[in-house]
């Protein structure tokens, strides 16, 4: 009997080994301590908030800032009521424009992203 016994043992000793060794969690524990550093050494500010905003989304934004303060200065020289008007329309210009370049600028990084 304490031949089979050992034997047993030996198989579960063999079959431990082989799950260790074959441990289906590696991964998923690799990729959480990646994760983890990484939400370590990176702070947040807001260069780095903006950074993570695509190119169009930043550049419309900055178009309509531009856009708003070009009416505010065009209603401020001008008390006339198409002034508001034209405010409006400086507001829509910068966002479009600003949406466009930033399509642009995205495109551009997007072909850098291919081999050819």
């Amino acid at each position: 009997m304490s031949r089979q016994d050992d034997e047993i043992e030996r198989v579960k000793r063999i079959r431990d080994r082989q799950l260790a060794a074959r441990d289906p969690r590696a991964r998923e524990r690799a990729a959480q301590a990646k994760v983890r550093a990484r939400r370590q050494t990176k702070k947040l500010t807001l260069k780095n908030v903006l950074a993570d905003f695509t190119a169009k989304w930043t550049w419309m934004a900055t178009g309509g800032i531009i856009g708003a303060v070009l009416a505010i200065v065009v209603n401020l020289a001008f008390k006339a009521t198409w002034a508001e008007y034209v405010g409006y329309g400086l507001v829509l210009f910068g966002i479009v424009l600003g949406r466009i370049f930033g399509a642009v600028r995205d495109w551009g990084d997007e072909d850098w992203d291919k081999r050819y």
